[in-house]
């Protein structure tokens, strides 16, 4: 079974054969060169570029947007450079009831994960004789092995795949970039590194329990991408490569691109998850397509649903770190699941699907191609979750797909599995136009770039999943776009409707035995049935009591389902409404007086 494992099929070996690009090998590359009677492979860099595409890429002409993303990208770079490797290994502890060492191990891990790949990235996408980073580069890269090469004697288990696998892709990416300037011995310590850990995981994986069905989907997907890239970045050097790229590849065919999103192009999970599942199955499928030829794209056409960005995706991300809120920009999205983290994966769905609205969504992140920073701290060592995409967006922008939205495009989505159970309104693709979410009867309401109400009925805690509504409705007549249900009954509701009518005005009826409760962004005017922004955004209390409000009503901080508080460098606290019902009904309006901003050319 194990040489059955190892052995590449023989079209791949032909693809691997025929994509070998000699002129790119460096003098050193030559000398490491695979033996004779190994397959041929093209010479490192060769998972996302080689040097004639970097060559390629330093030449081309930047538009706006690209030059952004260049620009986020290199300010991101300048900062990693600055910041000192990592000395210490953190060691898994028996004892850990809130998840403290759990998450101080992913955090940290999350953390150089980024600034290996981002300082690697700067490194090879520099000019060769202007490359300020290649000095950090190094040195992070072998600090990182060198740390994170002792999980070699922590036994595989399936909560630290989450984080184990990610940090040694990070070392792969980091080997396959600056591999032609590593020095032989550099070389021998990165691989030494990546082999016993990836082998570990490799026998885990093959226990039936960790292989498919029965692993968690969104965990799967985020283990198995990182095993497989991993896998190609050391294919033609270690003999165990193949078995490992043979797993991962299996892994995605037998399991994850058939089951890890549901049928309408979600998670069962959290929306945050779709974003986090396509951008790892991209990097691995992009990966495996430049270095063996096999498209996974192609045998699974309907792997990169993009049906949830257009739905949820409200508005702007600004470039502040305190715009990292909770539906800011992405309903239902947590605070460090906003646009900033969406918008590689609609720079690649752009470039894929050849659609100017993926790359319209992504010009609303003012930060795209940056390092995003996050509120996720952990609260004695200081550990800061880090997510690295930025380059990969760099790497993705397609500069001929305009930056425009589209003719024709839907107003109402529904994502109607019962586990999932999300409707969504949109008055437009415009910045500043009224987008509509329930999920499970919660609701939030965006106008104006904002969230003007956010339930504080909880339904979209992944957590401790609610159950689905009953009788749900999602409809379009052209004029007026509807979401109608029943429920949650166990909050005292009963018939929900919202209706988005055109110009600018949508109605929120829910019939109830108790108050609505919510929370706002920003400083409204405030009369006892209106609030009012600055830009001319209007809610009014249409039926029910007039509007009690508390200042500062609503502190939404980061906290772990085990009861962990992590240490927030921005907490948020926001302003609440309550609203009592009168006769059984609650019914609040949402009016745009002003027009939307312009579309972004």
């Amino acid at each position: 079974m194990r040489a059955q494992q190892r052995r590449l099929p023989v079209v791949v070996v032909r693809l691997i054969l025929a994509a070998a690009i000699g002129a790119c090998c460096s003098a050193s590359a030559v000398a490491d060169a695979p033996a004779p009677d190994k397959p041929t492979i093209a010479p490192h860099p060769r998972l996302y570029l080689t040097l004639a595409e970097r060559d390629a890429f330093l030449q081309a002409p930047k538009n706006p947007l690209r030059q952004r993303i260049w620009d986020n990208f290199l300010a991101s770079a300048a900062w990693c450079r600055l910041q000192p490797p990592r000395t210490e290994w953190i060691p898994t502890q028996a004892e850990d009831p809130q998840f403290e060492n759990l998450y101080d191990r992913f955090y940290a891990a999350m953390h150089d994960l980024a600034i290996v790949e981002t300082l690697a990235f700067a490194s090879v996408l520099s000019p060769p004789d202007e490359d300020p980073y290649f000095d950090a580069a190094r040195s992070w890269l072998l600090a990182a092995a060198r740390v994170w090469g002792q999980e070699k004697d922590n036994p595989p288990d399936a909560s630290k795949a989450y984080a184990v696998l990610r940090i040694h892709k990070g070392l792969a990416v980091g080997y396959d970039l600056l591999y032609p300037r590593l020095t032989a011995e550099e070389r021998d310590k990165i691989r030494g590194a990546i082999v016993p850990v990836l082998s570990a995981y490799h026998e885990f994986f093959l226990e039936p329990t960790n292989a498919g069905a029965g692993y968690n989907k969104h965990h799967g997907s985020v283990d198995a991408a990182p095993f497989g890239v991993a896998a190609l970045a050391l294919l033609g050097e270690e003999d165990e490569a193949e078995a490992w790229l043979d797993l991962a590849i299996r892994k995605h065919v037998d399991y994850l691109l058939p089951e890890a999103l549901t049928p309408s192009g979600t998670s069962d999970q959290s929306s945050n998850f779709w974003a986090s599942t396509l951008l790892h199955r991209i990097q691995f499928m992009e990966a495996l397509k430049r270095v063996t030829g096999r498209d996974l794209f192609q045998e699974f056409p309907e792997s990169l649903p993009g049906r949830m960005a257009l739905a949820a995706v409200a508005g702007p991300h600004p470039d502040r770190f305190e715009a990292n809120e909770p539906h800011r920009s992405v309903l239902f999205g947590p605070n460090y699941g906003q646009l900033n983290y969406w918008s590689p994966v609609l720079t690649y769905l752009a470039r894929h699907d050849r659609r100017s609205i993926y790359q319209y969504l992504a010009s609303w992140d003012t930060t795209l191609g940056s390092l995003q920073r996050t509120r996720f701290i952990t609260p004695t060592r200081k550990e800061e979750l880090l997510f690295g995409y930025g380059h990969y967006a760099l790497l993705w922008h397609a500069p001929e797909v305009a930056a425009v939205t589209e003719q024709g495009l839907p107003r109402v989505f529904e994502f109607p599995e019962p586990a999932v159970n999300e409707a969504y309104l949109r008055e437009s693709f415009e910045e500043g136009s009224i987008v509509v979410a329930m999920l499970k009867g919660g609701v939030v309401l965006h106008a104006g770039g904002r969230a003007v109400f956010v339930d504080l009925m909880k339904t979209a805690d992944p957590n401790k999943p609610s159950p689905p509504v009953e009788d749900m409705l999602v409809a379009d007549d052209g004029r007026t776009a509807l979401i109608r249900c029943v429920g949650p009954q166990s909050q005292a509701v009963g018939v929900q409707k919202l209706e988005l009518a055109p110009q600018g005005r949508l109605t929120f009826t829910r019939h109830t035995t108790k108050p609505v409760t919510w929370w706002f962004m920003d400083d409204p005017h405030r009369t006892p049935r209106r609030l009012t922004w600055n830009d001319g955004t209007e809610l009014v209390v249409e039926q029910g009591s007039d509007l009690e409000l508390v200042d500062d009503g609503h502190l939404e901080t980061p906290v772990h389902f085990g009861g962990m508080k992590f240490a927030d460098p921005c907490p948020h606290q926001y302003h609440t409404a309550k609203v009592a019902p009168h006769e059984g009904i609650v019914q609040l309006s949402i009016r745009r007086t002003g027009p939307p901003a312009a579309e972004k050319k």
